[in-house]
């Protein structure tokens, strides 16, 4: 079946699990990906996410349950998303540094389950618990790292009640990463190329290898040339005579921003990455490829990168790739204006 077909299958399970729950107290126990287990219900028709990477994930596995978006999207990702759900409400962040969660405000949305997608670090544990046992709401950690991406999808499709449906999506991702494994298995490690990946109206935030924020150009074979000890989160800010001294084979823009400052400036231009037309910009919409937020989008990420970096092996067209993602992914095939827009500066 192919991507489309795919997500025909997902869309006719959710307009049928639409009509076909009935209101039930019948729970069931699931075990999430920490080896809690959880009482959930067994038809979930209400569903809260603890934060962005798990807003990312609900909406493609069940629109219909969402409550909110964590945060909600921007004007322009609007058009890139099923229209039942574009104007759908904020709902608070669970998972913000530093923050107490309101049970109170979490349990006025009335949600059958919370779910959280992402890190399974010991803090994340803590507040599962403390969240679950202050609003009597089942809390579910998913574990959002790329190389677990399949099993996640299940779990989901199986919490939610679209376990053939996540069952097509675990597939891409499990495609996903053989490629990569595949492709990378004939890259000898001489040829891995270096990459800068800048951020910010400066473009001199990055962030060091091993940080999550360059999860995907690590996977996809890179050698970040952001080294030495990290900043907050993995990351620091790099002067521009540092990133020259790192002389990296690609250059790429994380954000709008940071686009705007490598094309642009003067400076950036004694890159020679840069003067030389190894500059890219990451695609953000509805979600940035790179992970902002790190969750599912990352996939087609993982695609784009690859083909980036090593196209004589990767072999993939990323606008025929864009296409299917967002058709299977997010429900809306792109029309060839929305794709011009989204890959504008890509390869």
């Amino acid at each position: 079946m192919n991507s489309l077909g795919r997500r025909a299958v997902l869309s006719g399970l959710l307009a049928a699990s639409a009509f076909a729950r009935p209101a039930s107290a019948q729970t069931r126990t699931l075990v999430d990906s920490v080896g809690r287990s959880v009482q959930v219900p067994v038809h979930v028709g209400r569903a809260m996410a603890a934060g962005p990477p798990a807003s990312v994930l609900l909406y493609a596995l069940a629109p219909e349950a969402m409550l909110g978006w964590v945060p909600a999207p921007s004007d322009e990702a609007r058009p890139f998303l099923l229209p039942s759900v574009r104007t759908l409400p904020a709902t608070p962040r669970l998972t913000a540094h530093g923050a107490s969660p309101d049970t109170a405000a979490i349990a006025s949305f009335k949600p059958d389950v919370i779910v959280d997608f992402g890190s399974v670090a010991a803090d994340y544990v803590v507040l599962a618990d403390k969240v679950q046992a202050g609003t009597h709401v089942p809390y579910l950690l998913i574990d959002g790292a790329l190389d677990r991406l399949p099993a996640a999808l299940r779990l989901a499709g199986d919490l939610l009640g679209h376990a053939r449906a996540a069952q097509a999506l675990s597939i891409y991702a499990e495609q996903t990463l053989a490629l990569v494994e595949a492709v990378l298995a004939r890259v000898p490690a001489e040829r891995r190329r270096k990459v800068y990946l800048g951020r910010g109206p400066e473009a001199l935030a990055t962030a060091v290898a091993g940080s999550g924020l360059t999860e995907v150009i690590e996977k996809a074979g890179a050698i970040n040339v952001a080294q030495g000890k990290p900043g907050r989160g993995g990351t620091l800010t790099a002067t521009l005579d540092e990133v020259i001294a790192w002389n990296p084979d690609i250059a790429i823009a994380f954000d709008r921003p940071a686009w705007e400052a490598m094309s642009t400036r003067p400076d950036w231009k004694k890159l020679p990455a840069v003067a030389q037309g190894r500059l890219y910009a990451a695609p953000t919409l509805p979600w940035g490829w790179l992970g902002e937020p790190p969750s599912i989008n990352r996939l087609i990420g993982l695609r784009w990168m690859l083909q980036l970096l090593y196209p004589d092996r990767a072999k993939l067209d990323i606008r025929r790739e864009a296409r299917d993602f967002h058709a299977l992914f997010y429900g809306v095939a792109p029309t060839d204006p929305d794709l011009d827009r989204l890959l504008a500066h890509v390869l």
